[in-house]
């Protein structure tokens, strides 16, 4: 599969299988003001019924209790944001074909978490404008990144992205307290790699395998906050397939 380009802004490789890289400072501080300021649409989560057993009744849960809002493709910060990741994808994307995709805002505050999930359809999807058009193509998301625009007050060691499948490239076991406080990225006790929520920070990885598969280690969850406010933004590029893609 093709890879993505890291020579194209500043990025530290940290995991394989999969691979993941941390772009440090990716987003400039006065960004998530102007963000904050467009007329954004929040979404609550959603309520999923648990069916009922032997030993237990019918009750709902939700795996995500986080907001999110759709942000507009006309801003011209969202522009130049979808503009710099793409910079950043190398040939992942295939020009005339595929596509960014919509962005999105999330925002996380006390308590609030998203449960382990991939960011890959088990089924790809058709666009509404291809349904309208019918046009036949369907489209997965090929990657993502995962920019931290704001953490307020949020209790250190909390309001971690977990993935308990990656495995670091380099173990952090030698080093010293100091050092501790200061890295971006930690082992999780319950194995995998957890990145901190640091403004301006991206995380972003590769969600399918060459031959447009899932891939099942892409698995992450976005821990629970205590005592604050963690806001970031998802960007899914879309790698298209079938007849008029």
């Amino acid at each position: 599969m093709p890879q993505p380009n890291p020579l194209q802004l500043l990025a530290l490789s940290l995991t394989v299988a999969p691979s993941a890289y941390l772009g440090p400072i990716f987003i400039s501080n006065f960004i998530t003001p102007h963000l904050q300021q467009l007329d954004l649409r929040w979404l609550p989560s959603f309520l999923f019924r648990r069916p009922a057993t032997i030993n237990s009744t019918t009750d709902t849960y939700s795996p995500r209790t986080s907001w999110s809002a759709p942000l507009p493709s006309g801003s011209f910060v969202v522009s130049c944001i979808l503009s710099r990741a793409q910079s950043f994808l190398g040939t992942l994307l295939s020009p005339g074909r595929d596509e960014m995709g919509p962005a999105q805002i999330v925002r996380y505050t006390d308590s609030q978490k998203f449960d382990l999930h991939h960011d890959w359809f088990a089924r790809p999807r058709v666009t509404d404008e291809d349904i309208a058009s019918g046009r036949k193509r369907l489209y997965n998301r090929i990657a993502i990144f995962f920019m931290v625009l704001q953490n307020e007050n949020v209790t250190e060691g909390t309001g971690e992205t977990w993935f308990p499948y990656a495995k670091p490239i380099a173990s952090q076991e030698r080093l010293g307290n100091d050092e501790k406080d200061q890295r971006v990225w930690r082992e999780h006790e319950e194995g995998g790699v957890a990145f901190k929520p640091i403004p301006g920070n991206a995380v972003f990885w590769v969600n399918l395998h060459a031959n447009g598969s899932g891939d099942g280690r892409t698995l992450h969850a976005g821990l629970p906050v205590k005592g604050g406010i963690k806001t970031a933004m998802n960007v899914w590029p879309r790698v298209f397939f079938g007849p008029d893609a």
